[in-house]
């Protein structure tokens, strides 16, 4: 029987909230990176933010962060670290990004992140499409994707099998330059790409056409 991705990630949360980052130079250069863009005055939304912890370290930089994810246990695991370090500009929602509401005109976000997320959605097509509509024009897409269609080890072969018999989520075999080139033909320009050392994933910051 296929695993829904909701008992799966409900079921990892605790397990992944206790697990160290796997690459935490990587990921402090893309919070780092991320920060450079990022203003006092920006409404930000993150989907698939997990137990929180991106959301709470660029809280201090924006006005206001929405953060939002499929995972109960995440949410639970992300208000927790919300009521030891409060802050008053962060909102943790159960939510999928296709069931969050776009903004009406006028108000959408200065900046969306979806980090490690859109290998794990059913349609990265129409998942890049909402977020082009819920930014405001000019507005940033910032998001780090596992391309595991570049990858050279045995990931790359063993992986898809398990996600096809459910024990893992599914999962999407894309190629840092056809993932840049969908993005592109959904109304982005890209303004920085970096591919660590070593590993197939790619982190981009996209900026909204339009």
């Amino acid at each position: 029987m296929l695993l829904r991705p909701t008992f799966f990630w409900n079921k990892m949360a605790r397990r992944y909230a206790k697990s160290p980052v796997g690459n935490p130079d990587a990921y402090q250069v893309k919070l780092d990176k991320t920060a450079d863009y990022l203003k006092p005055t920006d409404r930000v939304l993150e989907f698939g933010c997990g137990t929180g912890t991106t959301a709470l370290i660029h809280a201090p930089r924006v006005a206001q962060i929405d953060a939002i994810d499929f995972s109960t246990e995440m949410i639970a695991i992300a208000r927790e670290k919300l009521w030891d370090k409060p802050a008053d500009n962060v909102s943790f929602e159960v939510s999928s990004f296709e069931d969050w509401p776009v903004p009406v005109a006028g108000q959408g976000y200065d900046a969306i992140l979806g980090m490690s997320i859109l290998h794990l959605v059913n349609d990265a097509e129409a998942v890049l499409d909402k977020v082009h509509r819920s930014l405001k024009p000019s507005g940033l897409f910032f998001t780090s994707t596992v391309c595991l269609g570049d990858g050279q080890g045995l990931e790359r072969f063993f992986l898809p099998p398990l996600s096809a018999i459910g024990i893992l989520p599914k999962l999407r075999m894309f190629k840092a330059a056809d993932l840049l080139d969908l993005m592109k033909a959904h109304g982005f320009e890209i303004e920085h790409r970096w591919v660590p050392d070593g590993t197939p994933s790619l982190f981009a910051i996209a900026r909204r056409v339009g």
